[in-house]
């Protein structure tokens, strides 16, 4: 072994011997040296030592370019090589360890100083090459890869930017990496230390120092040279620690370390990314409380993956606040203090939950949310606290790429992950604002992430049929285009024209689809029932004020309306269509209220009363008739609620209640014109109409509904092999999906049902009465005729009766 390492040494003597092997390749062969060493020390082979290869490869190139731009780092890694040398024969598996993690922290931290001088000079091709040696920040699910540098050497390459802007960029993207990696290093040598892995913590514990050296010119700058040598000191002491791994002293001074990094950012965010990254930290943790109650229902878990997505959700918000905390720190310490509390409070029900230990009330969860909301409320900047879409649209790509990833891994339980990641984001986030400016974008987003649009299939449907990466990759692009739409549709900057359009068009849509269903309702109201018009109309009037005082509410609770908008709008929607279920029995065949009275009747009266207001206007028909006309304008107003909410966000309310103006006069003018249309129609043709408009609203309504229940969880997507026009799910309610479709097919088969038991039941009750009037039971006499014979007034009577028509009492 002594014969080895002298030649290894003279192989050092002589760096001219070495080639000039790429620098990535040079670290990588050194650091591949220094590990086969320490596995012949564990494994007591003593034939020779690989870390003569390491000190061939530092006597080439690497060795000229170390020295001419970072000459301390190459004098580091000499001394980590000496000392490795030195561990290895003195079979030191501790020391070995150390000094690798020395030589690593050493060629990283040369790398980083060639890395930029080739960028001040303008050698993009040795930027690049030098860029490679380097540590990446470990990433999370709603954290980029670190590219930054990469993207930035392109741009320059590209002549999109100058040089000082690329240094700055590739400055800002390491120092970030290796400040949240000496975090790790810490935190792993704690865990290697308390499992007894001596060699483990020794490396990690070097690396930490190496890593802060990295930092330390930047500390200084922020807090001056005395902190920056005293943090040092502690650096120093903390690796002496772990290479005599002494547990109890490496806690406390990794204690000490923790003060002198507290509120210490290497690279400090620009005020945009400051914003940015603050509205990421308010989405996840009003993310955590969502997810904690889908997976919980009265102290049991019943979706165990929705309180993982609520533990990703509030470790998303934990890296955002660190994120954060240097510029918090320097107004309010405590307040950080606090959320770092209530944070690990969050963790901590999610986390037992999922593991199968307590299920804590939600009500617990929601205050710690709320109380944490009230803290950021207090403390953020005002900036820090408004509405930002570029946050919602990044973490949406980042949770698209990460799909990707996970099914080019053939991972498709991550990648279904992912996907439910990213549709959480764009439905609580730009899909509430983007419904108010164009609703067909926000069905064809979501189609492309659920069952397909735009000519391809949708993300679930690949990631459910274990489809290929080339196919999932052409629906991402589709998908990456409609998402850029969406931006521009969203983005700052909207004219006041274009605000009260959007405005008008929202009210006067969904005014529309309020007159349409009262209309079909009210049509066949003619004559003695037409007093039956007036609860229906009352309550659609009632449901105008009604919306308004939403309005209102809305105003007063803009977080708890935007999470929950959708789930109310689904629980409106179901009641109007039981509403407008229990109209259409009634419609065709009048069983609800008519027999309900004739129940009280003589069978011959209840068959030829008059059916006027007199005797439908019995307390359950009014009330039933009140809220259908409530029902069915409320849920137009509701959702016009709903979008105008989002678009007076974003626009103010001057531009957003003009729009309301105009809309309003619109759909006033239609109205009128419908309802004076309405009644020049003739009586038949009006019924017929009336049947198949009902029909239509009640297909369209349900269609979405069941699509609002699938959006926001309640119910489950089963997306079908088939592709429909865009304008169907638009303006039929029908998608691609086997809920929707059946749900539909359910209530069209229901209107047709319900016509042919009407028909079946007024045969059957025609028969009866025709046999009543031939031949009267015991103790009954027939009605005297005025008109006819009995004989002869059946089939006359049997029409009078298929209309509906009272016998005259003349």
């Amino acid at each position: 072994m002594a014969v080895a390492l002298t030649a290894a040494a003279a192989a050092f003597a002589s760096p001219a011997t070495a080639g000039a092997a790429a620098p990535w390749r040079a670290a990588e062969d050194i650091r591949t040296s220094l590990f086969e060493a320490q596995s012949a020390l564990l494994l007591g082979d003593e034939a020779g030592t690989p870390l003569a290869e390491a000190r061939r490869t530092l006597g080439g190139a690497l060795e000229r370019d170390l020295g001419r731009a970072a000459p301390g780092d190459l004098q580091a890694l000499r001394d980590a090589l000496d000392s490795a040398e030195a561990a290895y024969l003195a079979g030191d598996e501790t020391g070995l360890a150390a000094a690798r993690g020395r030589a690593v922290a050493a060629l990283r931290r040369g790398a980083l100083a060639l890395t930029v001088a080739a960028v001040r000079r303008g050698d993009v091709t040795a930027a690049r090459s030098w860029l490679l040696v380097r540590d990446f920040r470990a990433a999370t699910r709603f954290t980029r890869p670190g590219v930054d540098a990469t993207a930035a050497l392109g741009a320059l390459a590209a002549g999109e930017i100058e040089r000082a802007e690329a240094i700055t960029e590739v400055r800002k993207d390491l120092l970030d990496a290796y400040q949240a990696r000496l975090g790790d290093y810490l935190d792993e040598a704690a865990r290697e230390l308390d499992r007894g892995f001596g060699p483990a913590a020794a490396e990690s514990g070097a690396l930490a120092r190496g890593y802060w050296r990295i930092l330390a010119p930047v500390y200084e700058k922020q807090r001056g040279a005395a902190a920056m040598k005293a943090s040092g000191r502690d650096f120093a002491a903390l690796e002496a620690a772990t290479l005599a791994g002494d547990e109890r002293d490496f806690r406390r001074l990794r204690e000490v370390v923790a003060e002198d990094l507290d509120g210490f950012v290497a690279a400090p965010f620009t005020p945009e990314e400051e914003v940015r990254r603050a509205a990421q930290l308010t989405r996840f943790l009003d993310l955590v409380p969502i997810e904690y109650d889908d997976g919980t229902d009265d102290g049991q878990v019943t979706i165990p993956f929705e309180l993982q997505e609520a533990v990703a959700f509030i470790d998303g918000a934990s890296d955002a606040l660190n994120d954060l905390e240097g510029a918090l720190d320097r107004t309010d310490p405590v307040a950080v203090d606090e959320l770092d509390r209530l944070f690990g409070a969050l963790r901590s029900y999610a986390a037992e939950a999922q593991e199968g230990g307590e299920v804590a009330p939600l009500e617990e969860v929601e205050a710690a949310h709320a109380e944490a909301t009230e803290i950021m409320d207090r403390t953020f900047p005002a900036e820090w606290r408004e509405s930002s879409d570029e946050a919602d649209f990044d973490l949406i790509d980042i949770s698209l790429d990460q799909m990707e990833a996970a099914v080019s891994a053939s991972e498709r339980d991550q990648a279904e992950q992912s996907r439910l990641s990213a549709y959480a984001f764009f439905e609580f986030g730009p899909e509430i604002k983007l419904r108010a400016f164009d609703p067909t974008l926000v069905t064809e987003v979501e189609g492309l992430m659920w069952y397909g649009a735009r000519g391809v299939d949708g993300l679930a449907e690949l990631i459910s049929g274990d489809r290929s990466v080339a196919e999932l990759r052409e629906t991402r692009l589709v998908l990456d285009e409609a998402l850029n739409e969406a931006r521009a549709k969203t983005g700052e900057g909207a004219s006041k024209t274009t605000v009260i359009t959007n405005a008008a068009m929202i009210v006067f849509r969904e005014g529309l689809e309020a007159i349409l269903i009262i209309a079909a309702i009210t049509a066949s109201l003619i004559g003695a029932r037409r007093g039956l018009r007036k609860p229906i109309l009352r309550g659609a009037l009632l449901a105008l004020p009604a919306s308004v005082v939403l309005w209102f509410i809305a105003q007063l609770v803009l977080d708890s309306f935007s999470q929950y908008g959708e789930k109310l709008e689904a629980v409106v929607g179901l009641i109007a269509i039981a509403a407008l279920l229990l109209v259409l029995n009634w419609f065709f065949h009048r069983v609800y209220w008519t027999e309900w009275i004739a129940g009280h009747r003589q069978r011959g009266r209840a068959l030829t009363a008059d059916v006027g207001v007199s005797a439908a206007a019995g307390a359950a028909t009014v009330a039933g008739l009140y809220m259908l006309g409530f029902s069915s304008v409320f849920r137009e107003g509701f959702e016009t609620v709903l979008f105008l909410q989002a678009l007076q966000l974003s626009s103010g309310t001057g531009a957003v209640l003009a729009g309301v103006s105009l809309g309003l006069v619109a759909t006033g003018a239609v109205g009128a014109l419908t309802f004076t249309l309405e009644r020049r129609l003739p009586y038949k043709r009006m019924l017929v109409v009336t049947g198949v408009l009902i029909a239509l609203v009640l297909v369209v309504l349900v269609g979405n509904t069941v699509r609002t229940l699938q959006g926001v969880g309640w119910l489950s997507i089963t997306p079908l092999d088939v592709e429909f026009p865009l304008w169907t799910g638009t303006w039929l309610g029908v998608f691609p999906t086997a809920e929707t479709l059946f749900a539909q097919g359910g209530a069209l088969a229901f209107v047709i049902g319900s016509y042919y038991a009407a028909e079946w039941y007024r045969k059957r009750r025609v028969r009866r009465a025709a046999r009543e009037l031939v031949d009267p039971e015991p103790g009954e006499a027939p009605e005297p005729e005025t008109e006819q014979p009995p004989y002869e007034a059946a089939p006359g009577r049997e029409r009078e009766l298929a209309a509906g028509v009272p016998r005259s009492r003349s």
